[in-house]
């Protein structure tokens, strides 16, 4: 299977597994990323999610191939699948689980839009960035126009889109598209260590202060302070928040509810 799922105690890994065709995304890709989203919302044990590939790149985007003119890419079966994209993508932006996108090689068009829906992200040194559409005349989609304006601005946004040109990982961090650059023989350990980190956290937190951040851009000072408040008060009643005022006083390291095996 081109995409498959592996879980564990409380990780799940979501892996691209097409490397002889650099891990495009066609129909049957999005149909299972669909499905496997879909299974993730619905398991509530998952506290962190890795999004990675296996092969030289991450992701090289949509499969240009099946948009031959003459092949069955009619608006209309566009919309179909796309509307099974955009769940997938969706769903993952809303997770109450960490996601982090661990990425390598290349990352381009659709595949860029995978990568932003996720909370966090490690690449490669040498990875390349490219958002791909202009150079065959197409419109952004994977929520590629929401999520860049809001994590690098509009004009870097439109410069990234128009012109099409690669930039590299150095670039990405400096303009915030990405949280770390590592060596690329130690991006597997990196990203897992990270992941060990968020398991160990205090869960409930997290998932407030991943909900608290989203709905920022949309959602008055007045409002947002408000619903603050009302995260606060909820999450001092965990068993978390506990454990950690009890460690700060005692002046030792929590040790959170979250037991991995």
């Amino acid at each position: 299977m081109s995409i498959r799922l592996e879980k564990a105690n409380g990780l799940a890994t979501i892996i691209f597994d097409n490397p002889d065709c650099m891990n495009v995304m066609g129909a049957a890709e999005i149909r299972a990323l669909n499905q496997l989203t879909e299974l993730l919302a619905e398991d509530h044990s998952i506290r962190v999610v890795i999004i990675r590939a296996e092969g030289k790149v991450f992701g090289a985007g949509g499969d240009i191939a099946s948009f031959r003119p003459g092949d069955p890419a009619s608006p209309e079966a566009i919309r179909e699948i796309g509307a099974e994209l955009n769940r997938a993508i969706l769903r993952l932006h809303k997770l109450p689980a960490i996601v982090i996108a661990s990425v390598h090689g290349a990352v381009a068009g659709g595949s860029m839009g995978t990568m932003n829906a996720a909370d966090l992200v490690v690449a490669a040194k040498g990875t390349r960035f490219n958002m791909a559409y202009a150079k065959i005349g197409a419109s952004p989609d994977v929520g590629n126009t929401w999520f860049l304006p809001r994590l690098v601005g509009n004009r870097k946004a439109l410069e990234w889109l128009l012109f099409s040109e690669n930039f590299d990982a150095e670039e990405a961090l400096a303009f915030g598209l990405i949280n770390l650059v590592v060596p690329p023989e130690q991006l597997k350990d990196v990203t897992e260590k990270l992941a060990m980190r968020l398991l160990r956290g205090p869960q409930e937190s997290y998932a407030r202060m991943k909900r608290l951040v989203y709905q920022s851009d949309a959602t008055s000072l007045e409002q947002q302070v408000n619903d603050e408040i009302e995260a606060f008060a909820s999450v001092t009643m965990t068993s978390d928040f506990a454990e950690g005022v009890s460690a700060f006083l005692d002046k030792r390291t929590a040790h959170f509810g979250c037991k991995l095996n």
